[in-house]
């Protein structure tokens, strides 16, 4: 079925891409009887199947990641106006880079996360998790989103990055708002409140670069500004402060969801708490399941430079595209069973959390080290954690990021 002249179906009738509380059962119906199919609340080309997923990702000529960080909502006249009068200018680094310029950049800051730099870090991320941990353990019932994930990823981030401790929880807050601004539907009031809490992100940022490039110290900050060596050719300290906003915002927040997701199946599932807590190695595999079953990064945008068909259906050039990795890692065809948690599953490296392709998460191996620690610490801490029952699991309006705003516990 051609859809590009006609697009208005019942699924984009009944799709509401901004609701997260509980999208699979449509996707799973998509999936099967209309597997890419157009949105009209967000102006989108919905996708639903592993595959045509994954080849989107492959082809990043036809389909580019320009649109990544694009706001969903136009910013407004009065909202350009502040950004050019603050001064406001992240340039696209990553994320939502093309070749070359995303090649470049890309080949610099793999360097910063491989697995000999990760585990320089590991002693320290494993104590801010005990830390964290520690102190919730003697309080009873909590909310453990508030009380320990929603900071935790942002102090192991921080620190990473070079972030002063002090500050983890007015860039946590600048981090979220900016999600906000990027990936809901603010209104127009909404937006300049919002953008007036975005400038002075980005002031900060690109003081904490002109503070790392005066006096280096042992963080990732500061091995890009050695790797620069001064040389504006190879990285320009703008560049530098536009990696370090999209990594303080998609580097924590991200990880906080996807700890909330798997404490919530895991609890909610008990027997698999339980099996973690009697053979913790198991745990890494066990988050590669999490990550498949409700990945964090629900969806994930590219934008179509030439017309093309995307499993029968025409696309025209300049179409955006929503990519749904929570349908595409429920994929029947490549996950059997995919609404059951097998921790054994023989492929569960193809989950496509991370994305695929060239711009495949350059902090996943951060990522699946702190979220191994923390659970790890949690289930030798607590292990007699438990859901509080009867709690409204709720989640915050946006296109990209799905995690429970809170989730209470006992032990």
């Amino acid at each position: 079925m051609n859809q590009s002249h006609c697009p208005i179906t019942n699924f984009s009738a009944d799709f509401d891409p901004l609701d997260l509380r509980d999208p699979f059962p449509l996707l799973a119906v998509a999936r099967r009887e209309q597997p890419v199919f157009y949105s009209p609340a967000i102006g989108y080309w919905v996708v639903t199947r592993y595959e045509d997923v994954k080849a989107i990702f492959r082809d990043h000529e036809t389909y580019t990641a320009a649109n990544t960080i694009s706001p969903i909502v136009p910013f407004s006249d009065a909202v350009r106006q502040m950004l050019a009068v603050g001064d406001y200018r992240p340039e696209p680094v990553l994320s939502n880079n093309v070749p070359p310029s995303h090649t470049r950049i890309r080949a610099l800051v793999n360097r910063l996360f491989t697995p000999r730099r990760m585990k320089s870090f590991a002693p320290a991320i494993r104590a801010i998790a005990e830390r964290g941990v520690r102190r919730i353990r003697d309080k009873g019932p909590v909310d453990i989103a508030a009380a320990l994930t929603y900071e935790y990823p942002a102090y192991v981030l921080f620190h990473v990055l070079g972030v002063p401790a002090g500050d983890v929880p007015k860039v946590k807050a600048w981090a979220g708002n900016r999600i906000k601004l990027y990936y809901g539907r603010p209104s127009a009031d909404e937006q300049i409140a919002m953008t007036r809490h975005l400038l002075p992100f980005w002031r900060y940022v690109v003081a904490l670069v002109a503070e790392k490039e005066r006096a280096p110290q042992d963080d990732l900050t500061s091995d890009l500004i050695r790797m620069r060596d001064g040389d504006d050719a190879v990285l320009t300290l703008n560049e530098i402060a536009s990696c370090m906003i999209t990594l303080l915002v998609a580097g924590h927040e991200t990880t906080t969801a996807q700890i909330n997701n798997a404490l919530l199946h895991l609890l909610t599932r008990r027997e698999h708490w339980e099996a973690l807590c009697a053979a913790p190695e198991r745990i890494p595999r066990a988050l590669e399941e999490m990550m498949r079953y409700d990945p964090s990064v629900c969806a994930w945008r590219r934008l179509a430079v030439a017309a093309s068909a995307i499993n029968g259906v025409d696309i025209p050039a300049g179409a955006n595209l929503l990519l749904m990795l929570n349908s595409a890692n429920r994929d029947e065809a490549v996950f059997p069973e995919p609404d059951e948690i097998l921790f054994e599953r023989g492929n569960l490296k193809e989950q496509l959390a991370f994305g695929y392709g060239i711009h495949y998460c350059v902090g996943a191996p951060l990522a699946r080290l702190e979220m191994a620690v923390l659970l790890e610490t949690l289930c030798r801490e607590l292990p007699g954690l438990r859901l509080t029952p009867g709690q409204a699991i709720e989640y915050t309006r946006n296109i990209s990021f799905r995690g429970p705003v809170s989730l209470r516990v006992t032990w």
